[in-house]
């Protein structure tokens, strides 16, 4: 039997913080919620595990394969059987290294298959990841010690991509190249992140204490994240409802908000 061809992520930032911070922001429930999920916990250890959830229906727990305090940590996650079925196990794997005064962290997830029919998932991860590791150097840079408090949203469509896409574009959900603004509560100029058209939109909203506002497709589902840290609870209240408006008014009906 052949081995399986695969492919990796691997993402690297520069952490203002040390290694031991960037340890707890990585191993801990509290520090993943900071940067990462909208829920998390963590059993230590090597043969602990990691739960992780974006709401309600988007949840998992995967066990811990290594864990070197302060050096490395990572979870295996499994992705079903391939076409001979044999399990699809990938790996994320977190390396630490302290450099000159701050902390640089690798992100590495392996095993993901080289086959044409996971182009479009791998794309996503790389999408999802470049977010995710973005927010992690942000909150320690801009929100050093501060908790971070979630307004958002996640709406079934049945709409295709391109038709998505436009709505959110039509209800400024997302910015498109011409003007760096979104609407939440009123229009907003952001400091864009990264975009792939029809697919994800992050930026950051200087005007929201630099908040962080992530958008993506994921098939059946728009996901809608506002990560604030620096705004009173009644200010985050006020734009998740700003933001539910919107988002219904675009797309329809709300499956779930924070």
């Amino acid at each position: 039997m052949s081995e399986r061809e695969t492919r990796s992520i691997e993402i690297e930032k520069e952490i203002a913080a040390s290694p031991d911070e960037v340890w707890n922001a990585l191993t801990t429930g509290e520090g993943l919620q900071r940067w990462f999920p909208l829920e998390a916990r963590v059993e230590p250890g090597r043969e602990g595990s990691v739960w992780l959830s974006w709401g309600p229906g988007c949840e998992g727990e995967a066990p811990i394969h290594v864990w070197e305090p302060g050096r490395r940590f990572g979870w295996t996650e499994h992705y079903g059987d391939d076409e001979q079925g044999r399990p699809v196990k990938v790996a994320v794997d977190f390396h630490i290294e302290g450099r000159d005064g701050s902390t640089v962290v690798r992100l590495v997830q392996s095993g993901l298959s080289a086959d044409a029919s996971w182009d479009e998932m791998y794309d996503a991860l790389v999408d999802g990841w470049t977010y995710f590791m973005f927010n992690l150097e942000h909150c320690f840079a801009h929100h050093p010690g501060r908790a971070r408090r979630m307004a958002w949203a996640r709406v079934p469509v049945t709409l295709d991509r391109s038709a998505a896409w436009s709505r959110l574009v039509d209800a400024r959900l997302v910015a498109d190249n011409a003007e760096a603004t979104v609407r939440l509560d009123e229009l907003r100029p952001v400091r864009p992140v990264s975009a792939r058209a029809g697919h994800h939109f992050a930026a950051v909203l200087p005007g929201l204490e630099e908040s962080v506002f992530f958008v993506e497709l994921e098939g059946a589902h728009v996901g809608f994240w506002l990560s604030t840290y620096a705004l009173a609870p009644d200010r985050v209240q006020a734009l998740q409802g700003a933001l539910d408006e919107r988002v219904e008014a675009a797309l329809g009906g709300i499956e779930a908000g924070g």
